[in-house]
C-alpha cells in the first residue's frame, strides 16, 4: 500500500481485478445491520450522473463486489451511539487522512474539500477548505432529504385512488404522488411495488359490478379510462437538466403516478409519458377482471386528462410505502426524479409552490430555519444535485449528517437508518465501491451518499471508528481529470473514509 501513496498516477482503481467473496456473512463491523436478505430495488442502482469517458471496470466474466458479497438489508432502527469512546483527536484524526488527500487523482489542491465531524457532538475533527463553495453533485440529496423529512411525516403514505369520472362510461385513475406502483399485486414488505396497479383494477371491477346490482349508474357499454394529474402540478424535468440526463436514463421523469418498471437506469431511459403507461397497464388490468375497456391491447391509446369532481364516487385505492421507506430508497439509488418529486411533494404540503425556484428556495429556508445552518452563499439550482449551479460547502453537508445521527432530528434519522446511507460493499450506489483491500476497514461499517458528475466526486457519510467511535465526513473534489481519473478519485475517497475506520484516535 506504501507504494500506492508514493507513485499516485497508478490505476489503483479502475483496472483492479475484482476478487470474488465465497464465504457467508457471519458479522459486521460497529454499527452495521444484521445479515439479511436485501430488498431487491437496492440492487444495480447507479450514480447521479455519469462521469465523462467512464473506464470500464467489470465484464461478464467478474461480477460486481456487489453481486459476489453476502447482500444485507439497511438498519430498521435510528442510528445510536456505537461506544463510549473518547472523542478522538483532532490532530491525529488529521495525520490519518493527510497522505490520501494529497493523492494528485483528486485534482487541484484548494478544491479538495474535507469536513469531518464527531457524530454525537458535531465537534470538527478534520478540514480543509470546509467553507469553501464546491459542486457537491449528488450529495445535495442530503439537504434536500433533510428539508423532506419536515414536510413530510414518516409515516406519510401516497394514496392512488380510481373514482367514477362525469358519466357512467369513465373511469378515472387520480394521481398522489405514488411513483413507484407495480404493475400486478403489490406487495407489503416491498417499497418499490408496494401498491399494485391490478389490485387498483379488482377492486373497481369489484365496485362496478356492485354498483351496478343496486341500479346505481353503471357503463351500459365500454369503460373508458382518464388520468387525474392536479395533484401537485409540475413538469416532467428540471428546465436546469441537460437532455442527456433524460435520454440516457440518468435521470428519469419527474411524475405524480407511475410505475416502478418505469424508473430510468443507465442506458435504459423513462418513457416519455410514464403516467400514460399506467394507463396502459390499468385498462389491461381492468380487462383482465372481465370489463369490457376501450384501448385495451392498445399500446397506442392515450387517457384523456381530466379533473375530477371533489365529491367523486370512489371507485378502488391502494397505498404506497410509508414516505420515510420511499426516501431512503430514493437516496441510496440516488434516484434524482424521486427526490425532485419529493421535494415538490413536501414543499406543497408545507404551504409553498411547486416550482423549481420555490421548491429550492424553501429548502435553503428549511436549512436554516430547522436545522440552524448558515447557508450564506449557498446556491441550490435542484434538489438532486444534478443542475449546474449549485454550490455548498462540505462543513453544511457534514451539519447535516449530524443532526442525522445524534438525536436532534429523529424524521431524518429514521431515514439514514432505514437504508438511505447505503452500506460500503453491499447496498444501493456503495454496493461496488470500497472493492479493493484496502478499503476493507470500511466495508460493511462506512454508510455514506455518493455524488458524481464530470469532474466531480463527492462521498458524505458516517464511519465507526476503530476505537467504536462515530464520525461524519463530508468530501468533495470538484476540479479532477475527466475520464477515468474519476475512479480514482472516488478510490482516494474511499481510502479516507477506510483510514478514518483504521483510526485508533
Amino acid at each position: 500500500m506504501e507504494g500506492l501513496r508514493s507513485t499516485p498516477r497508478s490505476t489503483r482503481y479502475a483496472l483492479a481485478g475484482v476478487t470474488a467473496l465465497a464465504v457467508a456473512l457471519g458479522s459486521l463491523a460497529p454499527g452495521t445491520a444484521g445479515p439479511r436478505a436485501a430488498a431487491s430495488e437496492q440492487v444495480g442502482a447507479t450514480e447521479d450522473a455519469p462521469a465523462q469517458d467512464r473506464a470500464t471496470t467489470t465484464t461478464d466474466a467478474a461480477p460486481s463486489p456487489g453481486e459476489v458479497r453476502p447482500r444485507i438489508a439497511p438498519a430498521t432502527e435510528p442510528l445510536r451511539p456505537v461506544t463510549t469512546a473518547p472523542v478522538p483527536d483532532r490532530g491525529a484524526v488529521s495525520g490519518q487522512i493527510s497522505d490520501e488527500l494529497d493523492s494528485t487523482w483528486l485534482g487541484g489542491t484548494t478544491r479538495r474539500a474535507v469536513a469531518i465531524r464527531d457524530a454525537l457532538t458535531g465537534e470538527p475533527l478534520g478540514d480543509r477548505y470546509s467553507s469553501r463553495l464546491v459542486t457537491p453533485a449528488s450529495t445535495t440529496k442530503l439537504l434536500a432529504a433533510a428539508a423532506v423529512v419536515t414536510g413530510l411525516p414518516g409515516d406519510h403514505t401516497f394514496t392512488t385512488r380510481v373514482v367514477a369520472g362525469a358519466d357512467p362510461g369513465e373511469v378515472v385513475l387520480v394521481a398522489g404522488g405514488d411513483m413507484l406502483l407495480a404493475d400486478g399485486a403489490g406487495d407489503p414488505e416491498a417499497v418499490a411495488g408496494h401498491a399494485g396497479i391490478s389490485d387498483l383494477a379488482a377492486q373497481t371491477a369489484a365496485s362496478l359490478g356492485s354498483a351496478q346490482e343496486a341500479g346505481e349508474a353503471a357503463p351500459d357499454g365500454p369503460v373508458r379510462v382518464s388520468l387525474d394529474l392536479t395533484y401537485v402540478e409540475g413538469p416532467h424535468a428540471m428546465p436546469t437538466w441537460i437532455d442527456r440526463w433524460l435520454d440516457e436514463g440518468y435521470a428519469g421523469r419527474i411524475v405524480q403516478i407511475g410505475r416502478s418498471a418505469d424508473r430510468a437506469r443507465p442506458f435504459n431511459p423513462s418513457p416519455r409519458a410514464p403516467e400514460q403507461q399506467v394507463a396502459r397497464v390499468f385498462r389491461e388490468a381492468l380487462a383482465e377482471e372481465g370489463v369490457e375497456v376501450e384501448g385495451a391491447g392498445d399500446d397506442d391509446a392515450r387517457a384523456e386528462e381530466v379533473q375530477v369532481a371533489p365529491d367523486a364516487r370512489e371507485l378502488a385505492t391502494v397505498e404506497s410505502a410509508a414516505a420515510r421507506d420511499v426516501l431512503a430508497l430514493a437516496l441510496a439509488t440516488s434516484d434524482n426524479a424521486m427526490v425532485e418529486q419529493l421535494a415538490r411533494q413536501a414543499a406543497v404540503a408545507d404551504g409553498e409552490a411547486a416550482d423549481q425556484e420555490s421548491v429550492t428556495a424553501w429548502i435553503r429556508q428549511t436549512m436554516v430555519d430547522d436545522y440552524g445552518l448558515d447557508m450564506t452563499g449557498v446556491r441550490l439550482t435542484d434538489a438532486s444535485g444534478l443542475s449546474e449551479g449549485t454550490l455548498i460547502p462540505v462543513a453544511a453537508v457534514a451539519d447535516v449528517l449530524v443532526a442525522g445521527a445524534d438525536g436532534s432530528h429523529p424524521r431524518l434519522q429514521e431515514v439514514l437508518a432505514a437504508g438511505g446511507l447505503p452500506i460500503a460493499g453491499y447496498t444501493g450506489t456503495l454496493a461496488t465501491r470500497f472493492h479493493l483491500e484496502v478499503h476493507d476497514p470500511a466495508v460493511g461499517n462506512a454508510r455514506a451518499k455518493t455524488g458524481t458528475l464530470p469532474g466531480v466526486s463527492s462521498l458524505a457519510g458516517t464511519v465507526v471508528t476503530r476505537d467504536g467511535r462515530l464520525l461524519v465526513y463530508a468530501l468533495t473534489a470538484d476540479d479532477i481529470d475527466r475520464g477515468s481519473a474519476a475512479i480514482e478519485a472516488a478510490s482516494v475517497l474511499d481510502e479516507v473514509v477506510a483510514d478514518l475506520a483504521r483510526c485508533g484516535c
